[in-house]
C-alpha cells in the first residue's frame, strides 16, 4: 500500500531519545518539513503511556501537524537471522518461514513478532529474517496512541535507510545510539547487525573484520565517519541527501538545518522516506508478511451448501472409482514421495549444520572474549605481534610476542592497563631476539576480569 502525497511523521526511535522528521511530496517533489530531537526523561518504553503523552506535548509545540507515523528502531533491538529454504514457489516459501519464524520465538518471554526483509519471490533459497519481541512492540504502540498518532510500520532505521539505496551495497551508520551495519546482495538485504563499539576507528577495524570473514561484496556506504574510514584503507562512500531524491527546507529546525550533520538527520529522513512509499519497505512488524492468515468464517447457509456439494462430490466419486484409478494414484504418490526424499534430506543437513553451528556462539567459553580483547588492543598498522598466548584458570595470563621497536611493545602494554577488562598487567620480560632482524621478544602478564561461560 502507498502513502505518497501526503504527510508522514517518522521517529526514530534511540534509548532515551526519539528524532522526529516530518516530510511530504511525491517523486522528485519530496521535502522535509520539519527536524527535531525529543529528549525523555528516561529509556523510551519503561513508561510509554508518559513517554507518549511528553512526545505529544513536544510536538504541538514544534508544529508537527501529521497524524501518521513511521517507527524505526535501532538493529539491537532485534534479532536478525539469514534463514535458508529450499527452492519452492512463495506461498510454500512463506509457510516454511512461519515455521521458522515461530522456531525463533522459541525461549522468548512474550514471543517474537517477525517479519522478511523484503518480499519472497518464487525460488529463493535465502531469506532474512528480522524478529522484534512482541512486548516491546505493544509499548509501541500504546506510546504512539498515548501521542495521538496513528501508527503505520514499525522498522530497523538502518534497514530501511539503506533499502533507499540502488545496487548491492554494505551500508554503516554511526548513530548517536550505537554503530549498525547492513550487507544488500542480490536485491535483498542479507545482514543487520550492531557493531560492539561506538568509536569510529575502532568500528571501522571491526567492520573490515567482518566483511572479511562474511566475503560480502558491494560498494561500501557510511552516513557518517567517512574521513575514519578512510584512514584505515577502506573504499567507501558517504550517504547524502541528494541521492535520496529529497531537499530539507531551509525552514525546518528553525531555519538551521543546513548546519545539521548527516548523523543527526540521515537515518530519520530516510526512515520518513519509506513511509511516504511502503512498497521499497523492508520490513514492517505490525504487517508482517509471516503473520498468521485470518480464517474466514461463513454463515449457515454457506456450510449448508459446502456439506450439500461435498456429499454430492462423495457420491459421484465412489461411483466411479475403480481399481485401476486407485493403483494409479499409488504410483504417482510413490514418485512424488521419492522425489521430496532428497529435498527432506537436504534440508535436515542444513538443519543440523545450523544447529551445530549456533552452539558455537550459545556455549563458548569466555577465554574467546579475552582474545578479542587483546585482538583489539593491536593496532592494525604497527609492527608488533603476538607469537603466544597463555590464559589459565581465573583469568591469569601471559601474552608473548616480538616486535621491531620498544615503544610499540610500551605502548601495547598500556593500552591493556587502560583497557577495564584487565588488570594486574605487568611487562615480565623485554630483550632482544638476536639474528638480523633486529627484533625484540616480550612478555606482558595479564588477569582477565570477563571469564564466565556465555549461556
Amino acid at each position: 500500500m502507498r502513502i505518497s502525497g501526503s504527510a508522514i511523521l517518522a521517529l526514530a526511535f534511540g534509548d532515551r531519545e526519539i528524532t522526529c522528521c516530518l516530510t511530504d511530496g511525491k517523486g522528485s517533489a519530496r521535502v522535509v518539513r520539519k527536524i527535531a530531537c525529543f529528549d525523555a526523561a528516561g529509556p523510551l518504553l519503561d513508561r510509554p503511556e508518559m513517554t507518549g503523552q511528553a512526545l505529544a506535548q513536544f510536538l504541538d509545540q514544534h508544529q508537527f501537524n501529521a497524524s501518521r507515523a513511521i517507527v524505526g528502531v535501532p538493529a539491537r533491538w532485534v534479532i536478525a537471522q539469514e534463514k535458508e529454504i529450499p527452492p519452492t514457489d512463495a506461498s510454500a516459501a512463506i509457510s516454511i518461514l512461519r515455521l521458522q519464524a515461530e522456531r525463533m520465538s522459541t525461549g522468548d518471554a512474550g514471543g517474537l513478532v517477525v517479519d522478511t526483509a523484503g518480499d519472497v519471490p518464487a525460488g529463493t533459497t535465502k531469506v532474512l529474517l528480522v524478529g522484534m519481541l512482541k512486548r516491546q512492540v505493544d509499548k509501541i504502540h500504546k506510546l504512539i496512541e498515548s501521542a495521538k498518532l496513528q501508527l503505520v510500520a514499525i522498522c530497523p532505521t538502518t534497514l530501511a535507510a539503506s533499502a533507499l539505496l540502488e545496487s548491492d551495497h554494505v551500508m554503516l551508520s554511526l548513530a548517536h545510539s550505537g554503530a549498525e551495519f547492513v550487507q544488500w546482495q542480490g536485491g535483498a538485504a542479507r545482514t543487520l547487525r550492531p557493531l560492539v563499539s561506538v568509536e569510529p576507528q575502532q568500528v571501522a577495524i571491526e567492520l573490515k573484520r567482518i566483511l572479511a570473514m562474511t566475503g560480502a561484496a558491494g560498494q561500501l556506504r557510511v552516513c557518517d565517519g567517512i574521513d575514519e574510514i578512510g584512514k584505515i584503507g577502506m573504499n567507501a562512500r558517504s550517504v547524502s541527501i541528494n541521492e535520496l531524491n529529497a531537499r530539507i527546507d531551509p525552514a525546518a529546525m528553525n531555519g538551521s538545518a543546513a548546519s545539521l550533520k548527516s548523523i543527526d538527520h540521515l537515518p530519520a529522513v530516510a526512515l520518513s522516506l519509506a513511509g511516504l512509499d511502503r512498497a521499497r519497505l523492508p520490513v514492517n512488524f505490525i504487517d508482517s508478511r509471516l503473520a498468521p492468515e485470518k480464517t474466514r468464517r461463513f454463515g449457515r447457509t454457506a456450510y449448508l451448501a459446502m456439506a450439500a456439494g461435498v456429499a454430492l462430490i462423495v457420491g459421484i466419486i465412489s461411483m466411479v472409482m475403480t481399481v485401476h484409478a486407485r493403483e494409479a494414484e499409488e504410483v504417482m504418490l510413490a514418485q512424488q514421495i521419492k522425489k521430496l526424499v532428497p529435498d527432506v534430506k537436504a534440508a535436515q543437513a542444513r538443519v543440523d549444520r545450523f544447529k551445530f553451528g549456533r552452539s558455537y556462539f550459545e556455549n563458548r567459553g569466555g577465554n574467546l572474549d579475552c582474545v578479542r580483547q587483546l585482538a583489539l588492543a593491536f593496532n592494525y598498522d604497527e609492527p608488533i605481534w603476538a607469537t603466544g598466548i597463555t590464559i589459565r584458570d581465573h583469568g591469569e595470563g601471559a601474552l608473548q610476542g616480538k616486535s621491531t621497536d620498544q615503544r610499540l611493545i610500551l605502548s601495547l602494554r598500556d593500552r591493556l592497563m587502560n583497557d577495564k577488562n584487565f588488570k594486574g598487567v605487568q611487562l615480565l620480560d623485554l630483550r632482544e631476539a638476536g639474528g638480523r632482524g633486529g627484533e625484540i621478544t616480550y612478555s606482558i602478564s595479564f588477569v582477565y576480569g570477563q571469564t564466565e561461560v556465555r549461556k
